[in-house]
């Protein structure tokens, strides 16, 4: 026999597990939670000389089309031809596109060097969104730093 005292177990046990799930996000879902917030704003940013506006994409990974913004600590190594190693805290946003006009976002695809992160692999922290921001992979990602262990610090598309 259904009672109000079983439908208030039902509420607190749902209502437990819902809080408990909040609290177990691990700790590069909220890494990129945080990134996705810090990048708010970032098609204001810095583009590199040689990749200005949208470009046709090297290899189709993050769509047919994309487009590159780097934060203020990431900029310096694009300018600075001896340079290789971007700086920690550096951060690069790319947005992937179906066409070359930009109209339809596939990914935004982040890079974020974090001191002590993932020292075997540039210490780079990966992080994959809808262009809503949900989140579809974050962390230590192999398919991201096996691909880009080919780049000048994990970057492809720098030229030096």
């Amino acid at each position: 026999d259904f009672t109000m005292k079983n439908l208030y177990l039902i509420l607190a046990i749902s209502l437990f597990f819902s809080c408990a799930n909040d609290e177990e996000k691990s700790e590069d879902e909220k890494t990129a939670e945080n990134l996705w917030q810090e990048i708010q704003g970032y098609s204001s940013w810095n583009q590199a000389v040689d990749w200005t506006g949208i470009k046709e994409s090297l290899d189709g990974t993050h769509g047919n089309f994309v487009q590159i913004w780097l934060n203020q600590q990431a900029l310096p190594s694009f300018e600075d031809s001896t340079s290789s190693a971007l700086s920690n805290g550096s951060i690069i946003v790319k947005e992937g596109y179906t066409s070359s006009n930009g109209s339809n976002i596939n990914t935004v695809t982040v890079m974020k060097k974090i001191e002590g992160y993932d020292t075997n692999n540039g210490d780079w922290f990966w992080a994959s969104y809808e262009p809503n921001g949900d989140i579809n992979n974050a962390g230590s990602l192999s398919s991201c730093y096996n691909c880009h262990s080919t780049g000048t610090d994990y970057i492809r598309f720098k030229s030096h």
